[in-house]
């Protein structure tokens, strides 16, 4: 189930037979698009190096405290710390349960690979411990968050999620770039969505592409496409509105989003998540193994 702020549902409600458009008659990547480019994304992308610093216990960031309470991860269990990369002098705050499938240096590796500018657009990476790996991502004025349920142990997935903080959050006006008129025209304009996931939703799709449009920026190439071409107009809009912004390497970290107040980590379980947009959990399917770093 996917759960998206009233202020979208509105968009999508007036854009009526817009959202009729998803799904698409076709898709691109009928396996998925983990199978096809996680291999180019660990073979063509390096992390920055980087430095981990550990919150001793009690304290951690509010939107912490929040997340892994609502993943079931009790008082005493989170466990927080600064990852300082080479590309950017303020850290990010990450937050995991102490039984999270991911370690932090996966944690900061898978992250660190996207471009500095694309990190930015997050606020704090987190990471919980569940059977398989899905993911979400708490999207709106005060969020900003990404949150790895399970062994997520692929590029793809942490684009996909970063994919959705940029649309809540690149054009800078508080509009999802999923439901604007450049978006929804490309969608129109094609024959296909990116993968079975990518077509139930506007913005599953365009964090799909996000994926898609990384490997672009990287290769300049689309590999092994079952309809070559079928997607080139949303591909063309993603990147006409981020390739040099946020997709490409190289650059500072610039317009970050501030840490959210640092309290004291206690807390009760299924403690309520009111007024925070959530968008997920999403699910992917034929991931590719877990790589070990």
């Amino acid at each position: 189930m996917t759960y998206i702020a009233s202020s979208l549902i509105a968009v999508l409600a007036a854009a009526g037979s817009t959202y009729a458009q998803l799904p698409e008659p076709y898709v691109n990547y009928p396996n998925g698009l983990s199978p096809v480019f996680d291999q180019g994304f660990f073979a063509g992308t390096a992390s920055p190096t980087f430095s981990i610093q550990q919150w001793p216990s009690g304290t951690a960031p509010q939107s912490c405290v929040n997340e892994l309470a609502w993943n079931g991860c009790i008082s005493g269990r989170a466990v927080v710390y600064n990852v300082t990369y080479t590309d950017c002098p303020t850290p990010w705050v990450f937050c995991r349960c102490d039984n999270a499938d991911l370690s932090i240096n996966q944690m900061a590796d898978f992250f660190g690979r996207m471009p500095v500018h694309l990190r930015s657009v997050v606020r704090h990476p987190m990471a919980v411990h569940q059977d398989g790996c899905s993911a979400y991502a708490t999207t709106g004025s005060d969020d900003g968050d990404i949150v790895m349920q399970g062994n997520c142990n692929t590029e793809s997935i942490w684009l996909h999620e970063t994919g959705h903080q940029l649309d809540a959050r690149g054009l800078g006006n508080g509009v999802g770039f999923s439901t604007s008129p450049a978006w929804i025209n490309a969608l129109y304009a094609d024959s296909c969505a990116a993968d079975d996931y990518g077509n139930t939703a506007l913005w599953e799709e365009f964090a799909q592409m996000t994926v898609v449009a990384q490997s672009d920026t990287i290769y300049n190439v689309v590999p092994q496409q079952a309809i070559p071409g079928c997607f080139n107009n949303q591909l063309a809009a993603l990147e006409g509105a981020f390739k040099a912004s946020h997709l490409t390497y190289g650059g500072t970290c610039i317009s970050r989003i501030p840490s959210s107040p640092s309290v004291t980590a206690v807390w009760k379980r299924g403690i309520s998540r009111r007024g925070v947009q959530r968008v997920g959990p999403c699910k992917f399917k034929n991931i590719t193994p877990p790589h070990k770093h």
